[in-house]
């Protein structure tokens, strides 16, 4: 047992689903950074963008997608420091605060929402975002671009952490372009900044404090699952910092590029959505427009599979390219059958379950257990650690109870100090937790 890293020969494909990445697979923070970025990059994200400039100024737009953004990187960057000193994946890391049973529930959570239910609605989304921006074309037809557009996002899930880092670095220039593009486009049409900074929205107001809430609730459970992006990194800083960075400044071009192009196409919401395809095509972008749609959706969604695959490989012994096939496909059928909509209340459910187990591991690992984690061959965990449970529903409830706040931030806090209390309490009235043993193997199960 060994706190250090498990040196272990390449493995392509399964990516080091369930063992430790080696030294010399680690990469440096702006690798991290760059991936990281891809991960938020998304149409949920731009259309967040066009939310904001529906509700409030410019100006304020930006300032809550700053601020929100701000929220999910310092409680991301714990999880992504986690990640890359231990070089494991979210769901290994969490063997540590909830024995291995409890880690294989949430590898099982994260399979259902991320790899099989958020990626068929992300994909659907896709179809139907493609069938706006170019109707009549055969390949912009909902189920085609459904089939090739899932296609693509399985790909780089396939792939892995490589496929994942090259897309990023192709899909990230182009967003960042489309953001100040964007805003010189707006300044131009509403005759400079000053009057764009100035300008009024496009719909219904909307208060500060819920675009905050709103860029949050977008991407909260991707700063939950940083380490399975920053194992790869070098260091703990530069796995944590990097993570946190990318995020921050990948949400915050997308909301921009959002909120500008709406602003200077000032076309009002379709219903409650901010019209993205129809302002692209307002301002005359073209195949331009085609590429963003594809680059931003596609680095995103592959996110979603590749994390899913991750949590659902800690639980089965099945490598992890059958897992993104099995789980992309029944993605795609999903999309195609239309059933995806289905699914959202469970998953919003879940959106506030889900991040309480990020407070549970960054307070096992700094308060109760001080740093003192280890994995690879030999390592001992508890079966299930009852407490880390009893802290995530716990939080979970009271979260869905508050009629203030950011339902996901606030349960993660909730999960943050409730978890120490409990293991306090139990602790003083000698009452194990902790139940039943589990010993790694050399395969890492």
């Amino acid at each position: 047992m060994s706190t250090a890293p498990q040196q272990t020969k390449p493995v392509t494909l399964d990516d080091y689903a369930i063992q430790a990445v080696p030294q010399s697979e680690r990469k440096g923070l702006l690798n991290v950074a760059f991936t990281s970025c891809g991960w938020i990059i998304s149409l949920s994200t731009i259309f967040v963008g066009g939310s904001l400039a529906a509700g409030m100024t410019f100006g304020k737009a930006i300032l809550a997608g700053l601020l929100g953004m701000l929220i999910l990187a310092v409680y991301g960057f714990f999880q992504g420091w986690m990640g890359a000193k231990y070089g494991v994946s979210t769901t290994v890391l969490a063997r540590q605060a909830f024995g291995r049973t409890g880690a294989s529930l949430f590898g099982i959570l994260l399979s259902l929402t991320m790899g099989i239910g958020w990626f068929g609605w992300q994909v659907a989304f896709f179809g139907s975002t493609i069938e706006q921006m170019f109707p009549g074309y055969w390949f912009a037809d909902p189920n085609v671009a459904i089939i090739w557009g899932g296609a693509l996002m399985m790909l780089t899930a396939l792939i892995g952490y490589k496929g994942i880092t090259y897309l990023s670095f192709v899909a990230v220039p182009m967003v960042v372009v489309l953001s100040i593009w964007g805003i010189w486009v707006a300044a131009d049409q509403t005759g400079g900044f000053a009057n764009l900074f100035a300008a009024q929205p496009t719909g219904d107001l909307m208060s500060l404090f819920a675009g905050v809430t709103l860029v949050v609730g977008n991407a909260a459970l991707g700063a939950v699952v940083f380490p399975d992006v920053t194992r790869y990194g070098k260091t703990p800083f530069s796995g944590g910092f990097g993570a946190a960075a990318g995020y921050f400044i990948g949400g915050i071009f997308s909301v921009i590029a959002g909120a500008a192009m709406t602003f200077a196409a000032q076309i009002p919401e379709f219903g409650s959505t901010p019209n993205i395809p129809a302002v692209m095509a307002k301002l005359g972008m073209g195949f331009f427009a085609f590429l963003i749609l594809v680059f931003a959706q596609w680095s995103n969604n592959d996110n979603n599979l590749y994390t899913g695959a991750l949590g659902l490989r800690n639980v089965v012994r099945l490598p992890k390219y059958i897992l993104v096939i099995v789980m992309g496909a029944l993605g795609i059928v999903i999309a195609l059958t239309g059933y995806q909509d289905h699914f959202v209340p469970f998953l919003n459910f879940l959106g506030v379950y889900v991040p309480p187990i990020a407070g549970v591991m960054i307070a096992d690992h700094w308060f109760v257990r001080r740093g003192k984690y280890a994995f690879g061959q030999g390592t001992e965990y508890a079966a299930i650690n009852a407490a880390a449970i009893l802290a995530v529903i716990a939080a979970g409830l009271i979260a869905s109870h508050i009629a203030w706040g950011i339902s996901p931030i606030n349960s993660t806090i909730l999960g943050l100090i409730i978890y120490p209390i409990i293991t306090g309490v139990l602790r003083a009235l000698r009452i194990p937790f902790e139940l039943g043993k589990s010993t790694e193997d050399s395969t890492g199960y």
